[in-house]
Parts: structure tokens; C-alpha cells; sequence
């Protein structure tokens, strides 16, 4: 009888992708991460992976990450080759083609976090851990742009996860070896050098604890790293030969340095766990019943899976936690490993007997989240608030009624799920909790940042208007990569002139870069981690066309601009514009 449940469970574990729980995180995703898309403007980093994505397709060069056509030895080319092959399906590299990739790299991870938790818990405990991956508040956040670090969790996520599922499964080790280096390659490709330190980190600390010399010490870990030195060098050996050894050095280590700081490190080791805390709610409240003995010895029950899991988080947090340039995001490909933590605790809560305590922490999670839902609902609808918030959210009445009251039944489902026992209405709890704090993003969160966020596209087409079809654009030193993209056309890099002859006789509409704090005397120029200054003016006569406010958020006072302006005649007795003119258009 044990031979047949065993064998049960393991064809259960093999077919995991055909199991309801499967289709149920489908679609949960789907609405949560598919729908309004668009709604938000093209911001902070989106906008330049998006314009390599551009040039990539223009030139066919799929080898260099470029701005405006120069080097921008800053990160390597992955994400840029995500939106550029996003375009190329979808003929041109929109908003779509820009954050399709991440919402795909979630929809993906929160697959790869089911089918590892698989090997080790229930469909029911498998399917809360995937399910709060996919809505914690930073992957939510973070999941529906055009940044990298959907697509960076993917992949060194994927490479820890598999390698132990490797490892836990009995799978040849230099399989495993070269399945988890291939794939924190690939990371590499999106962020380096943070993959081959966590991988390694995490891999090697795990077979230490575990006394497995033969796994750490064997020649199929030289394979693996025989691999991973591979997949990098098909790009690296193209990218140096097109370059040079600086810029090598600078796409490994440019960035990863600048985070490395003692400045106010007292204060970061301080609010830096909390900064995680927050970025893992909702959920982040259940971590700490690891401290009960009981639950931690329930949870250890299930192989090496814990003992893997927390050796990934403690190996690899402090490179984050003592680093006061660091930000909760970077820790982001392990949200995974703790989303499993989380899924391995609910699972256990769920199945502990009626009077247990864990029952009772599990009992008291939902009413303390169904307590803050009918807070909130009733919030929005009676005293004072609600005027205040129809006024600041930009919301309607019966829309701002719609989402209390859907507050409140909320709150009455996680009630009554907390009380009732079985995986059945804890899962119906979990998809509650699910859609309610989804629900919340994108219909509120998103709603507020449509107002807030400051939207160039419809004053980046007021200025193409004033210039001729066909007319190219020039810009004095870098300009900003949000206008360059809602610009649409390329706009080639110039120097800036110290005299009218170091103008080219072809430039008549030109752009420039202008920081609040730029003088007549002096002025900020560059992209990026380089920067340098120029004089505060234009030495020929010109004529302002426009002003592009690219602040992320809407300000009374822009912190940086872009000046357009077209060059007047030689004979023009009109003297040239300042370029810290205080005249301003948003």
C-alpha cells in the first residue's frame, strides 16, 4: 500500500503541469499582470533598454548595448534583447513589446516556483507558494514594468530552484551542475556580477552544511563552470573585439561598485530589513512562525528543502544588507525561495489539528487581513474620507463604492475561510487574499499612478510638429532616454560646441539635456554613471521650440528637462538663448 501511494505521488510530481492548481495560477496571473498594460506611462529604466531594443533592430548590432549610437557599457544586452525580440513579433518596439517580457518572466517564475515546490509539498502548499510570489508587493510592482528584474528572477531563481530539485531528485550531478550554471549565465546576461556570486554562494554553502564533498568537490561542477564561462564568452569574446577591456570592466563591475559604500551603512543595516519586510507583503507576517520549533521541524520534515532554502536567503542577504547603496529590489531573485518558505508554513498551518497554535497563527493572519480589508472599505465610504479621497485619488463615487464594498466582501470571505477547516478553503482563502491585493493594484495603485506619473508622449508630439518630416534631430551631449523614446525617430549624439564652427553645417533642430540647477556659466551633461560639465549656453543664435518636462512624477518644479531649438541663419542678428534659460514648458 506505502509502495503505491509513493509511486502515486511521484507521477503526480511528474505531471504537475496538468494539475488544476496550474490553470488556476494561469489565470490568476493572467488578470493581474496582462490587463491595463499601457495604462502607465513609460518610466524610469523602461525607456532605455527600450531605445538599445530600437537600435539593435536598426542596426542589426545585437553585441553592443548603445545610446544615441555610443557605447553604454553599463549593464549587459539581455533585457534589450527581450523587448527587441518582443518587437520584432510585433513590428516595432511599443509599451507592449516593452513590458510584455516581464509580465511573461512572471507568469514563468510563478510556474518554476509550483513545479519545484511540487517535489516537496502538496498541490495545496505548491500552489500557495507560487501565489505569493506572484503577489508580493514589490513583484506586483515591479512585474508590470519594463525593468530587468522580472526577467533577472526568472532566470537565477530558475538556476537555484533547479539545481536542488536537481540535486533532491537524484539527477546526475552534471546535469544539475550544468542546468543551475547555464542558467545563472544567462542572469548574468541581464545583471552580472550578481548571479555567479549567489549561485555559488548559495550551491556551495548548502553542500558544506550537508557534508557532500562528492557534489561540491566533483569534476561535474567543473563542468558547470565550464558552462556558465561559456554562455558568457559568446557574448563577452563578440563585445570585447567591438570594444575595448574598459568598457569590459565596467559592464562586470561599474554599477555593483557604486553600491558598495560606507556612507550611512548604520542606517541601512537597520531599515534595510525592514525595506524587505515591506516588500514581501502581504505575506512577510508568516515568516516569522519559523521561529516555533514545531513548525520549523514540520517544515524540515520535507528533505533538504528548507535547510537549501535558507541557506540561499542567509548566503546571500548580506551582500545586500551591508551595502548602503543597495535597495530592497536587488534581493528580488530570491523572493522565489522565500515564497516557498511561505507556501511550506500555510501548508503546515493549514493541516495542524483544530487547537494547535499554528492552526490559530494561520486563523489570526486571515482575520488580521480581513480586519485591514473592512477597515479600508468602510474607510472609503462613511465620514470624512470619503470626500478627501475622491478628491485626491481622482476617483468617482461609485467607483470608489465599488472598491469599498468589494473590501468589505473580502474581508467576510477571509473571515469565514479562516474558520473552516481543510486545503479547500484555505485555497479559496488564498485566492481571496490573491485578488483582493491584486484587485487593489491594478484598479487603485495604477488609477493613482496614471495621475501622478508624468506622461511625455502628448508634448513630445507637440514638438514634432514644428519640425519638417524628414528633418533629423540632433542632440548637444546624451539627452534624456524617456524624450529619445517617445521621440521615436533616432537622434544623433553631437558634442557641445565652444563655437558656431564646431557646429555641423547640416544641424538646423537640436535638443539639450537641462538640469534645475544648470547656470549660464555651467551645465550637467551625460547618461548614465558618467557625467561631466559643459558651458551654460550655445555659442550661435537659435530659437526655442518646446520644453519637455522628464521628471518621472509631475513637479511644480521640473528637476530635468529637454530644450528643443532650431538654429537661426549665420545673418540672424538675434543672439543666441541661454541654455539655462529659466523659460520652462511641460
Amino acid at each position: 500500500m506505502e509502495t503505491h501511494d509513493l509511486q502515486t505521488q511521484v507521477t503526480a510530481r511528474r505531471r504537475w503541469w496538468i494539475q488544476p492548481e496550474v490553470a488556476l495560477l494561469i489565470a490568476l496571473v493572467m488578470a493581474l499582470y496582462f490587463t491595463r498594460l499601457t495604462t502607465l506611462p513609460i518610466v524610469g529604466e523602461e525607456s532605455r533598454w527600450a531605445r538599445g531594443a530600437v537600435q539593435m533592430l536598426a542596426s542589426g548590432d545585437w553585441i553592443v548595448p548603445r545610446q544615441q549610437g555610443q557605447v553604454f557599457p553599463e549593464r549587459p544586452p539581455m533585457s534589450s534583447w527581450a523587448m527587441a525580440l518582443m518587437g520584432t513579433l510585433r513590428g516595432g518596439v511599443d509599451d507592449v513589446a516593452v513590458r510584455l517580457p516581464s509580465v511573461l518572466a512572471v507568469l514563468l517564475t510563478t510556474l518554476v516556483v509550483y513545479a519545484y515546490a511540487r517535489n516537496f509539498l502538496s498541490p495545496f502548499g505548491a500552489f500557495a507558494s507560487a501565489a505569493a510570489f506572484a503577489t508580493m508587493g514589490q513583484v506586483m510592482q515591479l512585474g508590470r514594468m519594463g525593468e530587468s528584474e522580472a526577467l533577472f528572477t526568472l532566470l537565477l531563481a530558475g538556476a537555484l530552484l533547479a539545481w536542488h530539485a536537481g540535486y533532491a531528485r537524484g539527477w546526475r550531478p552534471v546535469v544539475a551542475w550544468s542546468v543551475g550554471y547555464g542558467l545563472a549565465a544567462l542572469a548574468s546576461l541581464v545583471k552580472a556580477p550578481q548571479p555567479p556570486v549567489y549561485f555559488a554562494a548559495a550551491t556551495s554553502v548548502f553542500l558544506v552544511l550537508q557534508r557532500d564533498w562528492r557534489w561540491l568537490l566533483s569534476w561535474s561542477h567543473a563542468v558547470g563552470i565550464a558552462v556558465y564561462a561559456a554562455v558568457i564568452a559568446a557574448w563577452q569574446i563578440p563585445f570585447y573585439i567591438a570594444t575595448d577591456w574598459q568598457s569590459v570592466v565596467a559592464i562586470w563591475t561599474g554599477l555593483a561598485a557604486d553600491r558598495i559604500s560606507l556612507d550611512r551603512l548604520a542606517v541601512h543595516v537597520v531599515t534595510f530589513p525592514l525595506e524587505t519586510f515591506a516588500c514581501l507583503l502581504p505575506w512577510s507576517p508568516l515568516l516569522p512562525l519559523l521561529a516555533r520549533r514545531r513548525l520549523r521541524g514540520m517544515v524540515a520534515g520535507h528533505g533538504t528543502m528548507m535547510s537549501f532554502l535558507v541557506t540561499a536567503v542567509a548566503a546571500t542577504y548580506p551582500t545586500l544588507w551591508f551595502a548602503s547603496g543597495a535597495r530592497g529590489r536587488y534581493f528580488m531573485p530570491l523572493y522565489p525561495c522565500i515564497a516557498v518558505l511561505i507556501g511550506a508554513i500555510i501548508q503546515h498551518c493549514v493541516n495542524a489539528s483544530p487547537e494547535s497554535d499554528e492552526r490559530k497563527d494561520w486563523r489570526n493572519f486571515l482575520s488580521i487581513t480581513a480586519w485591514l480589508a473592512a477597515t479600508a472599505g468602510l474607510v472609503g465610504v462613511f465620514g470624512p474620507w470619503f470626500t478627501a479621497l475622491e478628491r485626491s485619488l481622482g476617483l468617482s463615487a461609485s467607483l470608489l463604492c465599488l472598491i469599498s464594498a468589494t473590501a468589505l466582501v473580502a474581508a467576510l470571505m477571509l473571515w469565514r475561510f479562516g474558520r473552516m477547516p481543510g486545503e479547500r478553503p484555505a485555497t479559496a482563502a488564498v485566492v481571496t487574499l490573491c485578488c483582493c491585493i491584486g484587485g487593489v493594484y491594478v484598479g487603485l495603485v495604477v488609477h493613482v499612478h496614471a495621475a501622478q506619473w508624468n506622461n511625455l508622449r502628448p508634448a513630445v508630439a507637440a514638438i514634432k510638429q514644428h519640425i519638417p518630416d524628414g528633418e533629423p534631430l540632433y542632440s548637444f551631449t546624451p539627452t534624456d532616454h524617456r524624450f529619445a523614446y517617445f521621440y521615436e525617430q533616432p537622434i544623433a549624439e553631437l558634442p557641445w560646441p565652444d563655437s558656431p564652427q564646431d557646429v555641423p553645417s547640416g544641424v538646423q533642430y537640436f535638443c539639450f539635456r537641462r538640469y534645475r540647477h544648470d547656470t549660464e556659466r555651467v551645465r550637467m551633461a551625460g547618461r548614465g554613471r558618467t557625467w561631466w560639465k559643459t558651458p551654460g549656453h550655445l555659442p550661435f543664435a537659435w530659437e526655442e521650440i518646446g520644453t519637455v518636462c522628464c521628471d518621472r512624477r509631475i513637479k511644480d518644479t521640473p528637476e530635468w528637462l529637454v530644450v528643443v531649438g532650431r538654429k537661426l541663419p549665420a545673418s540672424a542678428t538675434r543672439p543666441g538663448r541661454e541654455a539655462s534659460s529659466d523659460r520652462r514648458r511641460q
